[in-house]
C-alpha cells in the first residue's frame, strides 16, 4: 500500500477514535415505592437481594451507574413497625439495605414522613444515599430537611447531569412544608440550567396526571423518572416527547435507563427498558443475609409486642388477593375478610369502612399456612379501629368520595354495605340520611384523612362521634377473624 494511503487510514482511525471519544453513556437504575427488604410471592419475586444482582451487572457493564429511587422507602412496611427499645425501626432497615448497596440518590416519598421527623432526620443521618427535594421543606428552617439537597448535579466524563425533586402534597403536617409542585420544578429546572447541566432529569413521587403536565409545561427536562401508583408504566408526553417512567411498587419491577450525550453536539439518547425482578434474576447472597439478619431481629421484637410471627393461624383453601392493582379497585376475598374482621371487632356496629391503603402487602398470599407474620404484612400500619356514630347523609358522602377514589389507596373497602341501583344500602336498607350509624373506622381515616376523604375527621364539622369503647388492632382483630373463620374467607 502507497505511503499516501496509509497515512490517509492512520487520520481516518485517529478521525474516527476522536468522534468516539466525544460519546458518553451512563445507567440510571430506576425503583420507586420499596416497602420490603424481602422477596414476594414465595420468594419468587423482588425483594432487594435480586436489586443488588441486577445492580452489580449493571456496574460491570458500565461504571457509571447510578441508582435512584423515586420515593417511599422509609414507611410502611411490616419490619418497621418492629419495636427497639420502646421505638419502631421506622425504616432503619431500609436505610442499612440500601447503604449496602451504594444507592446513590433519591427523592422523598409521602409515606418518608410517615415516621415522624424525629426518626425522619435519624434516618437521613445514617444514609450514604443522598436525599433531594425541590418542594420539600422542614417548617422549622424553611430550608430543605438536615442531610438533604434541594437539587444534585454529578458529572459523568465532564457531561452534567442535574436531578430535581419532586413529592406529591400529602397531609398536613406540621414539620414538613409542601411547595406548590409545578412552580418548585420550574425554578429547581431554571438553577440546573444555571448550572450549565448538560442533562435535566425529575425525580417525582405523584400522580401521572402531573408527570403530564410536568412533561408539557417545563422547558429543559430530558426524562421524568417517578413513583406513586406502584404500577409499571412508560409514556411519552409533551412537545419533545418526554420518557415518563415508573417502576412496580416492592422491586417487583426496575426501569433501566441508558443515556447517551455527544459532548460535540450535544445530542441526547435515552433508551428506558423495564425489567421484572423474577427468579430469572438470582438472589445476591451477601444482601440476603443481610436482609435475614433484620428479619430474625423483628421477629424477636413482634414477639415481644404480643405475636407470634411464625404461628400459623388457619389455613386456606385459596389465594388471598392482595396486590394493590386489586385491592385499590375492587374488593377481594382478602379486603372482604378484613372489613368483616373490623365488624365483629364492635358487637353494636353496623358496618365498617377502612381505606385501602391500609393494606400493604401487595402481594398474593398463596393457598395455605396464613401466619401471624402474614397479617402484619397485610397491615403494617399497625393502626387502631375505633367505633363511631355519624348520620347518614355523612356516611353516604363518605362512600361516594370512596368511589371516586378508585385506583388510590383512599379507595374505601367496608362490610354491610352495598350498592344497588344507584343507592347506598346498610344491612339491605337504603341510607337514611336523617338516621344516625354506628360503624368500626381505622384511625387514619377518622384522625388524618385521605385524599378526598378530609371531610371525615373528627375536627370537622360536621364530624363523626367516638364513641365509648376500647380501641382495638387492626392486626389483632384481622387475626381474631381468620381464628374464628378457620381462614375462611367472604364478602360482607
Amino acid at each position: 500500500m502507497p505511503a499516501y494511503c496509509r497515512l490517509f487510514f492512520l487520520y481516518l482511525l485517529l478521525a474516527l477514535t476522536a468522534c468516539n471519544s466525544q460519546k458518553v453513556d451512563f445507567t440510571l437504575l430506576q425503583l420507586n415505592d420499596v416497602y420490603e427488604i424481602a422477596p414476594l410471592n414465595a420468594g419468587k419475586t423482588g425483594g432487594l437481594a435480586r436489586v443488588a444482582t441486577l445492580q452489580k451487572q449493571l456496574k460491570a457493564a458500565n461504571e457509571h451507574t447510578y441508582g435512584i429511587l423515586a420515593g417511599d422507602l422509609l414507611s410502611p412496611s411490616a419490619i418497621g413497625t418492629s419495636l427497639f427499645n420502646g421505638e419502631r425501626l421506622a425504616g432503619k432497615q431500609m436505610i442499612s439495605v440500601f447503604n449496602h448497596l451504594h444507592w446513590d440518590y433519591a427523592t422523598f416519598g409521602n409515606h418518608e414522613f410517615d415516621v415522624g421527623k424525629a426518626a425522619l432526620l435519624k434516618r437521613l443521618g445514617e444514609t450514604k444515599t443522598v436525599f433531594f427535594s425541590s418542594n420539600v421543606l422542614d417548617s422549622a428552617t424553611q430550608h430543605p430537611f438536615r442531610h438533604s439537597r434541594e437539587t444534585v448535579v454529578f458529572t459523568v466524563d465532564g457531561i452534567k447531569v442535574g436531578l430535581a425533586g419532586i413529592t406529591v402534597p400529602h397531609k398536613r403536617l406540621d414539620f414538613v412544608t409542601f411547595l406548590e409542585p409545578l412552580a418548585a420544578a420550574n425554578k429547581a429546572v431554571q438553577q440546573l440550567k444555571q448550572q450549565q447541566a448538560d442533562v435535566i432529569i425529575l425525580v417525582t413521587h405523584q400522580d401521572l396526571d402531573n408527570d403530564i403536565e410536568f412533561a408539557e409545561k417545563l422547558d429543559g427536562v430530558d426524562l421524568i423518572i417517578g413513583g406513586h401508583e406502584h404500577e409499571n408504566v412508560y409514556v411519552v408526553r409533551g412537545a419533545k416527547l418526554v420518557p415518563i417512567t415508573k417502576a412496580d411498587a416492592n422491586a417487583k419491577s426496575a426501569f433501566i435507563h441508558n443515556i447517551s450525550i455527544d459532548k460535540q453536539s450535544g445530542a441526547k439518547h435515552i433508551e428506558s427498558k423495564l425489567v421484572f425482578l423474577d427468579e430469572s434474576v438470582p438472589l445476591d447472597a451477601e444482601t440476603t443475609d443481610l436482609v435475614n439478619q433484620w428479619q430474625q431481629q423483628a421477629f424477636a421484637a413482634f414477639r415481644k409486642q404480643g405475636f407470634e410471627p411464625d404461628h400459623v393461624i388457619c389455613r386456606t383453601q385459596a389465594a388471598l388477593d392482595g396486590l394493590e392493582s386489586s385491592v385499590r379497585n375492587r374488593k377481594t376475598a382478602l379486603t372482604g375478610l378484613i372489613a368483616k374482621a373490623f365488624l365483629q371487632a364492635y358487637k353494636n356496629a353496623e358496618l365498617s369502612l377502612y381505606n385501602s391503603g391500609a393494606i400493604r402487602i401487595d402481594d398474593i398470599l398463596p393457598a395455605g399456612a396464613i401466619t401471624e407474620y402474614d397479617v402484619i404484612k397485610i397491615l403494617p400500619f399497625g393502626d387502631n379501629l375505633s367505633l363511631v356514630q355519624l348520620s347518614g347523609e355523612l356516611l353516604e358522602r363518605t362512600l361516594n368520595a370512596g368511589e371516586r377514589n378508585k385506583g388510590k389507596g383512599g379507595f374505601l373497602q367496608y362490610a354491610n354495605v352495598s350498592y344497588v341501583d344507584k343507592q347506598w344500602l346498610v344491612n339491605g336498607q337504603a341510607i337514611d340520611p336523617k338516621r344516625s350509624y354506628k360503624a368500626a373506622i381505622n384511625n387514619f381515616l377518622l384522625e388524618q384523612g385521605d385524599e378526598g376523604l378530609e371531610f371525615l375527621t373528627l375536627n370537622n364539622n360536621p364530624s363523626p362521634m367516638r364513641l365509648s369503647a376500647p380501641p382495638v388492632d387492626v392486626r389483632k382483630a384481622l387475626i381474631q377473624e381468620l381464628i374464628s373463620t378457620g381462614c375462611t374467607p367472604g364478602l360482607p
